[in-house]
């Protein structure tokens, strides 16, 4: 073997000539060839694996959904924006919180569009609010759980835009959700969802602390006549309803019940047909923590117990008629508590019974055969047939 090297001022080059002695050398160089061949490959294959991931996580940080960002809280204890703001992950304001006058909406449904919206997933929420009916300010100052909010705008939800006449759902789409909510609860419980039409998933829960604020700043003039307790016991008076007035009076504010809404039990919704041919094609549920989902005929073929919140309210489709149901709070929670007591990790059924030509529905719970009627549910409607 002749090596000759050559070396410019620039670059340099290697020429190699090779003159074989015998066979056996030149079977040697080829493999040695081929292995370097194959380290190649695994090098740059890793590299392109690297750059990929890279790439990736690039995407998922930098990944755009529009939402618009809305306010709300129990209708029953509404709260007012004083100041916030949401923020991206390099501390950059993405928009402010609504301050749309007083919560009108419930803990069941998004607050009122202000016009506050951005693209960006949010990484920190600051809110500044008064609770009016316990006469005091809140604020909270948080990181928000930016991937799972990613995770969620990726993995959005099943859509169909109309069913035929037939409750036959066929045409189904994907989407995601278009609304970003901050609901306060007494105690300053702050829970915040994503949610569209009626989709609607939890982020998650947050603990908000009293803070002062003079209420001149909150009213953006100076009122001298008026204290900050004038204040407060004027807008208790002027916000909250007399009936929740007087039940704050006799029992006080229900402190931990928001909490409570968000104990999730392993159920479904069940029928017992009339004739034992018909059953149920959709559900499109609300439930007391505020979330919400639908359910269709794939959907239900998939998933016998869903685990769940208790339901606030439940429209559901037979083969041809249709019902919207309202449930009570109180008599559901304590009736599953009973039996998660009784029976535990055992499933409930809620079931629908409905007479002739479906005129009314009644329904009860049950669980590993103990069955109670349920009292206070209201069967809003039926249509159909």
């Amino acid at each position: 073997m002749v090596l000759r090297k050559k070396v410019g001022d620039l670059s340099f080059q290697i020429r190699i000539s090779l003159i074989w002695s015998t066979e056996k050398e030149k079977e040697m160089y080829i493999n040695i060839k081929l292995i370097w061949a194959f380290i190649s490959i695994v090098i740059i294959s890793g590299c392109v694996k690297k750059e990929q991931k890279q790439n990736d996580k690039k995407d998922m940080k930098e990944a755009a959904f529009s939402y618009m960002v809305t306010v709300s809280a129990p209708k029953e204890y509404p709260i007012e924006v004083h100041e916030g703001w949401l923020s991206n992950k390099d501390k950059k304001l993405i928009c402010g919180m609504p301050k749309a006058g007083h919560t009108t909406g419930s803990w069941e449904y998004d607050g009122v569009e202000a016009g506050q919206g951005g693209n960006e997933i949010p990484i920190h929420l600051n809110l500044t609010y008064v609770a009016y009916a316990e006469k005091k300010f809140y604020t909270v100052d948080a990181d928000l759980p930016s991937d799972k909010i990613l995770e969620e705008f990726r993995k959005g939800f099943s859509l169909v835009e109309a069913p035929n006449g037939q409750n036959i759902y066929t045409d189904v789409k994907q989407g995601t959700y278009d609304t970003f909510t901050v609901g306060a609860a007494p105690g300053g419980v702050i829970v915040v969802w994503l949610s569209a039409g009626h989709h609607r998933v939890e982020i998650c829960r947050l603990q908000a602390k009293e803070v002062f604020v003079d209420k001149n700043d909150f009213m953006g003039f100076v009122d001298k006549k008026e204290s900050q307790q004038q204040f407060y016991d004027d807008l208790y008076k002027i916000m909250i309803k007399d009936s929740v007035r007087t039940e704050i009076d006799k029992n006080g504010i229900p402190f931990g019940l928001w909490d409570q809404y968000r104990t999730k039990y392993k159920y479904r919704f069940t029928l017992k047909p009339y004739d034992e041919k018909d059953k149920i094609v959709f559900e499109s549920i609300r439930y007391y923590n505020g979330e919400a989902t639908i359910y269709y005929p794939q959907d239900l073929a998939k998933i016998e117990y869903m685990t769940a919140a208790i339901p606030y309210n439940a429209s559901i489709s037979f083969t041809k008629y249709n019902t919207e149901i309202f449930f009570d709070d109180k008599e559901l929670m304590k009736l599953f508590e009973s039996f998660k007591q009784k029976y535990p990790d055992k499933p409930v059924d809620i079931v629908l019974v409905p007479a002739f030509m479906y005129n009314e529905i009644t329904l009860y719970i049950e669980c590993s055969g103990e069955k109670i009627k349920l009292e206070k549910a209201k069967v809003a409607k039926i249509w159909g047939g």
